[in-house]
């Protein structure tokens, strides 16, 4: 089954997810990365852990090894990068859970695997691909409840607040509205968040646009 269906374990898997990009697709990645730890997720990229003295190679393996699950960019850029083939070449291997991020309307990747987990990307509203994949991991992982980490777009500290339900967060992507109205602890001010991903809204781009109003 290409998901992960145990309780995570930091002992055995470190990382939730490993994410497999392309030079191309950093900024992208990285996005990701800030979000999921938001979340409370550890996720791997090669750029946030060096291994000094290490093949490449040896050093991408261990990191796949050490998580639970492997989520591949495979965007017109990613798709055509010798690494993330590596990449993906190792967690196929490992027999870990897949969950490909392909840029095309048909999820199929010949010669890989059963993509059935795809999520489609598209460049011109990559918060749709990053709203699907966060969902997908949430589920996984069992994160239904909990608090995130976001930065307050009034003074720009960071509070905890509620991590949205997941039957809020499906309406509000369906109709296109934000979530959230959180007060900020130090000035006050309502955080909203983008239902895709999670990232704070400033309040002149929520105003009309609350889940709920």
């Amino acid at each position: 089954m290409n998901h992960y269906t145990r309780p995570h374990d930091p002992n055995s898997h470190p990382f939730h997810v490993y994410l497999a990009h392309g030079q191309a697709d950093f900024l992208l990645a990285e996005r990701v990365h800030r979000i999921l730890d938001h979340m409370g997720l550890r996720a791997y990229m090669y750029e946030h852990y060096p291994h000094p003295g290490k093949k490449a190679a040896d050093a991408v393996v261990q990191a796949i090894t050490d998580s639970a699950e492997v989520a591949v960019f495979l965007t017109d850029a990613g798709a055509g990068s010798a690494w993330v083939h590596q990449e993906m070449g190792a967690a196929l291997a490992l027999g870990k859970p897949i969950i490909p991020i392909i840029q095309t309307t048909s999820p199929q990747a010949p010669g890989f695997t059963d993509l059935d987990r795809a999520v489609v990307f598209d460049a011109a509203r990559p918060e749709v691909a990053i709203g699907h994949l966060l969902w997908l991991l949430r589920v996984d992982f069992d994160i239904f409840d909990g608090s995130l980490n976001v930065e307050c777009p009034a003074c720009h500290g960071f509070a905890a607040v509620d991590l949205p339900a997941m039957h809020a967060v499906r309406e509000a992507m369906d109709r296109d509205r934000l979530v959230g109205g959180h007060a900020c602890r130090q000035c006050g001010h309502p955080i909203y968040l983008s239902p895709f991903t999670l990232e704070p809204m400033a309040e002149q781009l929520a105003l009309g646009r609350i889940w709920g109003e």
